[in-house]
C-alpha cells in the first residue's frame, strides 16, 4: 500500500519513529459521524492495525511504542475495556484529564512531542492518528527541525492549486479500505475476510448446552479468572494462557471449540489490516459460567 513517497533515507539503524494516537478525538469524531453500527473502537482497532503495518513493513520504520491519550473515565460509559485492550496490542493507555479541559488530549500530545525532541537525537519520522484535529502548527515545527511528520486523520484539509501540505496529512479511509488478505497459518489471528455483517456485532449463541467435558470446565474456569474482566478477549493471549496453565497436554483450541459448541463462549471476527482476527466472548447467561461466577462471589464474601 503506497500512498506517499516517504523515506527513511535519513534514519540511522538504531533510530525510532513514534506514533501519537489523539484517542479521544477519534472516538468522539467517529462515534458523530458513523453510518452504520459499529462501534467506535471496533474502527479505531482496524484502523490502528493497518496503520501499524503501514509504518512498520511498507515504511520499514523502527517504532517505539505509540502512545493513545484520551480521559478514558468519559469514553465508553468509563469501562476499562478500551485501555486494557489498547495494551494488550502493545500500545500504551494515556490518562488526560478532558473534564478539566476539552482538548487536554491534543495540548498534550504536543508537549510531549516536544520533550521527546529535546531528549531524543535522529527521530526520523513522526505519525499522528486523530479523528479531525489536524495538528498543523506541530507538523510544521516538525519538519522545520527535518523530522518527518504525517497526521492521520479523517478530515485533512482542502488542498489548494499549489497542493500545499499535501504531504502532510493521510486520510484514514484509506486505511480502512484496504483489500483483506487470506492467511492460513494462524488459524484464530489471521484469517481471510468474511461478510461485514458478521463484524463487531454482539450476538450471543441461541443454542446453550451443559458443558460436560472436565477439562472444557477448566479450561472456561481459567477464561473466566484471567480474562473475564475483559469485553473481548485476543485470541493469542488466551490460547498461550490456557496451555500455560494446562500444562500443555491439552490442545487449547479443540477445548474452545468445545465451550463454543455449548454456547458458553463465540468468537466474532473483527475487521484488520492486512488480515482479520477473531475474538472471544464469554457468555454471562450460560449456566455454567453463571455457576462459576456465583462460585467465586461466594468464595470472595466466605474471605
Amino acid at each position: 500500500m503506497k500512498m506517499s513517497n516517504h523515506s527513511r533515507s535519513n534514519a540511522s539503524p538504531t533510530s525510532h519513529a513514534f506514533m501519537f494516537i489523539d484517542y479521544e478525538n477519534l472516538f468522539t469524531y467517529i462515534e458523530q459521524n458513523s453510518i452504520d453500527r459499529t462501534h467506535p473502537k471496533y474502527v479505531i482497532n482496524s484502523l490502528l492495525n493497518s496503520a501499524l503495518h503501514y509504518v512498520k513493513q511498507d515504511l520499514q520504520f523502527n517504532l517505539g511504542t505509540p502512545v493513545a491519550y484520551a480521559d478514558f473515565s468519559l469514553i465508553d460509559s468509563g469501562k476499562p475495556e478500551i485501555q486494557q485492550n489498547l495494551y494488550l496490542a502493545g500500545m500504551e493507555p494515556r490518562f488526560v484529564p478532558a473534564s478539566l479541559q476539552s482538548n487536554a488530549s491534543e495540548i498534550q500530545i504536543c508537549l510531549d512531542v516536544l520533550e521527546l525532541m529535546q531528549t531524543q537525537n535522529d527521530i526520523p519520522a513522526l505519525f499522528l492518528v486523530t479523528g479531525n484535529r489536524l495538528y498543523l502548527p506541530l507538523i510544521k515545527y516538525c519538519r522545520q527541525r527535518n523530522m518527518q511528520s504525517t497526521a492521520i486523520t479523517f478530515q485533512p484539509p482542502e488542498l489548494n492549486y499549489a497542493d500545499e501540505h499535501s504531504e502532510f496529512f493521510i486520510h484514514a479511509d484509506r486505511f480502512l479500505e484496504q483489500t483483506i488478505h487470506a492467511y492460513h497459518d494462524e488459524e484464530y489471528s489471521m484469517e481471510p475476510q468474511v461478510p461485514s455483517q458478521g463484524l463487531g456485532l454482539l450476538t450471543p449463541p441461541e443454542k446453550v448446552t451443559e458443558v460436560t467435558d472436565e477439562t472444557a470446565l477448566i479450561a472456561l474456569e481459567i477464561i473466566d479468572r484471567w480474562f473475564g474482566q475483559y469485553e473481548e478477549v485476543y485470541m493469542t493471549p488466551l490460547l498461550r494462557k490456557l496451555s500455560e496453565m494446562l500444562g500443555g497436554h491439552d490442545n487449547p483450541k479443540l477445548l474452545v471449540n468445545k465451550l463454543e459448541e455449548a454456547g458458553a463462549v463465540w468468537l466474532e471476527k473483527r475487521k484488520g489490516y492486512p488480515y482479520n482476527y477473531t475474538v472471544l466472548l464469554i457468555n454471562y447467561n450460560h449456566p455454567n459460567v453463571m455457576l462459576i461466577q456465583s462460585t467465586e462471589d461466594e468464595y470472595m464474601n466466605d474471605g
